[in-house]
């Protein structure tokens, strides 16, 4: 008999104990949910080659016509990468739209029309579909934007002469990034840029350098 009673005494000790314990508070260290950042600016400098991807209307009366729908253009981004996945920043640069020469009544002439965007840009990694800093989704982005291009135009017949319009337009990217650096970055990038008022659109493949220039 006395065993049996010390026996359910040690089970209502431990019993209890379990309990107590549980009803404590436990700090563990959480570093996701305690640390904030860190928070870094990063700069790409790119360029590559572009290809002008829509209806091109060249007058009738121009003969011996020349047509190039490839460019060289260059874009400079300015992000904002936050401790969560989702960067901003500002993109601008220099995109070659087409060209064309030819002759009207034996006269040389010829077209250039390139654009300058300045758009609010938006990124994101594909890391948050899986994956872990080694692997090809933490490398890749994706990369949408919205803002203003500001398009020229320059034509040479018997004299020079130049406009510009501005138009509405947004750009759409996708790109791959490989460290080299603690700091530094290489990328490629394939792009489109669509100024839709002035109907000029074009697709851009572009190798960059990423800068991680500071981080707080």
């Amino acid at each position: 008999m006395r065993v049996c009673l010390q026996t359910i005494a040690l089970i209502i000790y431990l019993f209890a104990g379990h309990q107590s314990a549980k009803g404590q508070p436990t700090y563990m260290p959480d570093s996701i949910a305690t640390q904030r950042g860190p928070y870094t600016i990063v700069v790409t400098a790119g360029g590559g080659l572009s290809y002008y991807a829509t209806h091109l209307g060249v007058p009738n009366t121009i003969e011996q016509k020349h047509l190039s729908r490839f460019g060289a253009p260059g874009s400079l981004r300015v992000m904002w990468y936050p401790d969560h996945r989702l960067r901003v920043g500002l993109e601008t640069g220099w995109t070659t739209m087409y060209s064309y020469r030819g002759r009207v009544a034996n006269d040389p002439v010829h077209l250039y029309v390139s654009a300058v965007p300045v758009l609010l840009v938006f990124s994101m990694p594909l890391a948050w579909l899986k994956g872990t800093d080694r692997t090809l989704t933490r490398r890749l982005a994706v990369t949408a934007g919205t803002g203003a291009y500001f398009n020229y135009s320059r034509l040479d017949y018997v004299g020079t002469v130049t406009a510009n319009t501005t138009s509405l337009g947004w750009m759409a990217a996708a790109s791959y990034t490989y460290p080299i650096g603690r700091r530094f970055r290489v990328a490629g990038e394939l792009k489109w840029f669509d100024a839709v008022a002035a109907q000029n659109a074009a697709f851009t493949a572009e190798v960059q350098l990423v800068w991680r220039a500071f981080s707080w």
